[in-house]
């Protein structure tokens, strides 16, 4: 008798389990998106695995935009009379495709961001040794933008360094305070350090 129940529990147990465990072998292996637990914000997906195509955030990041608040943060540190034409300044460097930071530098070190310039001159660059006299900033502005580019970076000329000779000769037998001075502004403006 023993024998007989054990043959009837093997004959209706086996059936019954083999149903259950390929009902839930093809329920598990069936994708499955799990319930989210926040319900504010974007919709997130979550997976068992990680799907074939990986979502990715395409785009272009640039600095071009930080360049008019670099200038005038620059510029306003320095109490300089500049300032009002920080756009002018930037306006001029990028229509003769000029380093802006070089054009405030140079101002930097020839007067002090135009504070030492001679008077209604607008010649904060020590142009042509100071003795330029310009009509207003934004030509002066103009004119540096466009010198720097036709007599000094078209003739390969494109460091301070290189520059100097032919922008600020004496300062080449002193050892060339004049190019240092330039690249340390230059740095300054790269870095933030105002």
């Amino acid at each position: 008798m023993n024998k007989l129940l054990l043959i009837l529990v093997f004959l209706v147990a086996t059936p019954l389990t083999l149903i259950v465990s390929a009902y839930s072998l093809a329920d598990v292996s069936r994708p499955q998106q799990l319930p989210l637990l926040l319900t504010s914000g974007p919709v997130q997906q979550v997976y068992a695995s990680q799907p074939a195509e990986t979502p990715q955030v395409m785009g272009v990041f640039t600095t071009a935009d930080a360049r008019p608040i670099i200038i005038e943060r620059y510029l306003r540190k320095h109490n300089s009379p500049l300032l009002p034409y920080a756009d002018d300044l930037l306006l001029a460097a990028e229509r003769y495709n000029v380093d802006y930071r070089l054009i405030v530098a140079i101002a930097q070190c020839e007067s002090n961001l135009c504070k030492k310039s001679p008077p209604d001159s607008y010649n904060c660059w020590g142009f042509e040794n100071g003795d330029t006299r310009f009509l207003s900033w934004n030509q002066a502005l103009n004119q540096v933008a466009k010198t720097l580019r036709e007599r000094y970076l078209d003739q390969g000329l494109v460091t301070p360094e290189q520059i100097m000779p032919k922008y600020a000769p004496p300062s080449v037998e002193k050892g060339g305070p004049w190019a240092k001075c330039v690249s340390q502004f230059m740095d300054d403006l790269d870095k933030g350090n105002f």
